[in-house]
């Protein structure tokens, strides 16, 4: 495998490059699920329990 890896004559760019912003948007979406506060995933979490309680009072 990783003689593929070494002879791309010049793609390795696009493999590091690919691995770089693969790690980065996980890095970045793993730091927003950590600093997310627990009131609002609280709130978001009931959103759609809450929506079918209104729609069916709304029917009676």
């Amino acid at each position: 495998m990783f003689n593929q890896i070494k002879n791309l004559a010049g793609g390795e760019i696009y493999l590091i490059s690919s691995l770089l912003m693969f790690m980065v948007f996980f890095l970045i979406v793993g730091v927003y699920l950590i600093k997310l506060s627990k009131k609002h995933v609280e709130i978001m979490s009931n959103m759609p329990i809450q929506e079918n309680q209104t729609e069916a009072h709304e029917e009676d």
